[in-house]
């Protein structure tokens, strides 16, 4: 299922998610930067460095997937390393309603 990922309502990439465990609500895939993504690209860059991932904490991450957004409880977590050359992002704590709604 792929996802639109967005910072507040700049589109900053996109994800072929996976559930990656379904008693936890959570999904994740490889992100895919747009050009929109520069703009944070170097301070998620050093909050990966610093704390192992951006988060929602740090960022008002959103996930939309076939026009529905989803809620995940658990946050938003960006990974993008200087070091490697992939980025990763991953949602827990989505409510298995979400999760059958996007997931057919």
């Amino acid at each position: 299922m792929e996802g639109q990922i967005f910072i507040d309502n700049s589109e900053i990439g996109i994800v072929e998610f996976k559930i990656i465990d379904e008693s936890m609500g959570a999904i994740g895939g490889d992100f895919v930067a747009t050009e929109n993504y520069g703009k944070f690209k170097s301070e998620v860059q050093k909050l990966t460095k610093k704390n192992g991932n951006a988060d929602s904490q740090n960022f008002n991450f959103r996930i939309v997937i076939e026009n529905t957004e989803l809620n995940p409880i658990g946050g938003i977590c960006l990974i993008d390393s200087k070091e490697f050359a992939e980025m990763y992002l991953d949602a827990a704590g989505i409510s298995q309603s979400e999760l059958e709604k996007v997931n057919g």
